[in-house]
């Protein structure tokens, strides 16, 4: 199975997550945790930079999904050793 393709759960519920994008089922079933779970900005990333998107264009994804600035993502990231 390639890496794109493994079964993911919910970290909050287990339910195996076949929707894409991922992240969605999170949105929709836990906003609170979505609203405050920063270790989804990890996935975001490393899934997009798998995807070839270059780091600009991720960070901008990223920011706007959550609605923040992509200097709060690029901070977060940069402190995580992500970049």
């Amino acid at each position: 199975m390639k890496m794109t393709e493994q079964a993911r759960k919910c970290p909050y519920c287990a339910k195996p997550l076949t929707r894409r994008p991922y992240w969605k089922h999170i949105q929709e079933k836990h906003p609170k945790e979505f609203e405050n779970d920063t270790s989804t900005w990890i996935q975001l990333f490393k899934d997009y930079s798998a995807m070839g998107m270059n780091s600009a264009v991720s960070l901008q994804v990223i920011a706007e999904i959550f609605n923040k600035s992509p200097k709060i993502i690029e901070d977060f990231l940069h402190e995580k050793g992500m970049l």
